[in-house]
């Protein structure tokens, strides 16, 4: 495949998202570190959806030629003053931005020569009275020739 490269991917990720929910949307970026740690010292401004590229793995399939896969987390950030369950359940909640994640997500090969992503699961990661946090974890493949 030619011209592959990680921020492509990237920028296709906050493009899809961007198109389906950036009204619902205060951030949205890419993202690589620990954002327990970072939901301190960050300032994001929340709601939130952060694109973060968890891993990519080759196998060699013939002389020169690898299948790539590549796993991404979406993690939605929800702050709601009303409790945890107005952040999952009411408007503009963790269970409304995720829908709109798959929606831009599930079964799109976001214009690149990519398999469409899958879903592999989505979880709760963070519920507190006031913060909630899931993580929606997608799988797409593509090849590589050297």
């Amino acid at each position: 495949m030619a011209g592959y490269s990680m921020s492509a991917v990237e920028d296709a990720l906050l493009a899809a998202l961007q198109g389906e929910m950036g009204s619902q949307l205060k951030t949205l970026e890419t993202y690589q570190g620990d954002w327990r740690a970072d939901l301190e010292r960050r300032t994001w401004r929340l709601p939130a959806a952060l694109i973060t590229l968890v891993r990519q793995r080759g196998e060699q399939v013939a002389w020169g030629s690898y299948d790539l896969t590549l796993d991404v987390a979406v993690l939605v950030l929800v702050r709601q003053l009303r409790g945890e369950e107005e952040g999952r359940r009411g408007d503009g909640g963790a269970y409304e931005l995720l829908e709109s994640v798959r929606r831009a997500l599930w079964h799109q090969d976001l214009g690149l020569e990519l398999q469409p992503l899958a879903l592999l699961k989505e979880e709760a990661l963070l519920s507190t009275p006031e913060l909630i946090v899931y993580g929606a974890y997608y799988r797409t493949g593509t090849w590589q020739d050297f």
